[in-house]
């Protein structure tokens, strides 16, 4: 997750006005949360987690396992469980990790292992995916949707991504070659009439990372002009095929607390100028750049700020299609009462004010509009 904001171009919104004309009625689009790496926890906390999170009458849940080993497995089957116990629908994240790799990976300036798509050993992800769907399937766990990738339009989520430069066309090609295969081989595998062929296929949440000028970029700029590009890379679809048909692409959106929904529009206008109207944006993940800028220079609580950003996802949602919306996070992104780093709950655990926003929009019915 990269908290970052692209600055509102006057000229950009002129164009996109095109996106004011009418379209089918949508459904108010349910409320999801994230809450990252929950399987490492105990299960105490797991399940006061998930209870905390229908409490708020969120719809979708959204996490992805933290290893393929026996026991990352099982602690990951234990959080779906506990999910489905909720009545939570889940998004389950699928990264690349690690042990996908034959070689040891470099270290990036994050601390992380730089892995580029085009370099996995599309075996060994096969082996460790396959696994995790027959552990689901064991515990008769049920698939809503899958995300394929986090980030992946930046350089410290697919270090296919340049650190430093633009893309040329060889490594933007790269860069779709990659991508493309690991989805497809996901999808694919999840398809299997013996697995999940009803599961939704959700593409990697954009970034959207900005660079300012006479910096050294580390993200593809317009991310999801670039996703388009997944059509037709040498020749095959990458979205849509005889094996699978993507359900809806993933978007990030990180509002300036300045602005926050006009910051957050757009985003989603830039997404939807590139990728059009016929599949959904799902967000899923979504937040401020920075909540210790709250109050603004309006005087806005973060409250306030998170409310402007959920009116303004239902008002391009009567133009547009988005699906679930998933705020980041449970644990984080937010301040508590005393301006200490929080998420929707405290240190203690009691629920921040921002919660209350979040909880009142989750509870309106899914009708029509």
């Amino acid at each position: 997750m990269k908290r970052t904001s692209i600055p509102v171009v006057p000229c950009i919104l002129v164009a996109l006005s095109l996106l004011s004309s009418p379209v089918l009625a949508q459904k108010v689009s349910a409320i999801g949360i994230d809450r990252s790496g929950l399987s490492r926890e105990d299960e105490a906390t797991r399940k006061k987690t998930l209870e905390d999170i229908r409490t708020l009458h969120a719809a979708w849940f959204r996490d992805g396992p933290t290893s393929g080993s026996a026991q990352g497995v099982a602690n990951f089957v234990d959080e779906v469980r506990l999910a489905k116990q909720q009545n939570l629908k889940v998004l389950i994240n699928i990264l690349q990790m690690d042990e996908d790799y034959d070689d040891a990976l470099p270290m990036n300036d994050h601390g992380w292992r730089a892995k580029k798509l085009s370099q996995i050993d599309l075996k060994k992800f096969s082996q460790r995916f396959r696994h995790l769907l027959g552990a689901l399937k064991e515990a008769n766990l049920s698939i809503d949707a899958v995300e394929f990738g986090n980030e992946d339009d930046s350089y410290y989520y697919d270090a296919d991504v340049p650190n430093g430069h633009s893309a040329s066309q060889t490594e933007l090609h790269t860069w779709l070659h990659g991508y493309g295969e690991f989805l497809k081989t996901g999808a694919e595998i999840l398809h299997e009439p013996n697995d999940y062929p009803q599961s939704q296929i959700i593409t990697f949440g954009m970034a959207h990372g900005y660079t300012a000028p006479g910096h050294p970029s580390h993200n593809l700029s317009n991310p999801a002009q670039v996703v388009a590009m997944l059509k037709s890379v040498d020749g095959f679809n990458y979205l849509d095929n005889a094996s699978y048909h993507v359900t809806a692409y993933g978007t990030h959106v990180y509002a300036s607390p300045a602005n926050a929904g006009q910051s957050a529009t757009a985003l989603l206008r830039q997404d939807i100028w590139a990728l059009g109207r016929n599949k959904p944006l799902w967000i899923t993940e979504w937040g401020f750049t920075d909540a210790t800028k709250f109050p603004n220079a309006k005087g806005q609580t973060a409250s306030q700020g998170m409310k402007e950003m959920l009116d303004a996802f239902d008002d391009l949602g009567q133009r547009i299609p988005i699906g679930p919306m998933f705020f980041y996070s449970y644990n984080s992104g937010l301040q508590d009462a005393e301006g200490k780093e929080s998420g929707l709950v405290d240190k203690k655990g009691s629920f921040v004010p921002a919660a209350s926003v979040l909880s009142a929009r989750a509870a309106q019915p899914l009708q029509p509009r």
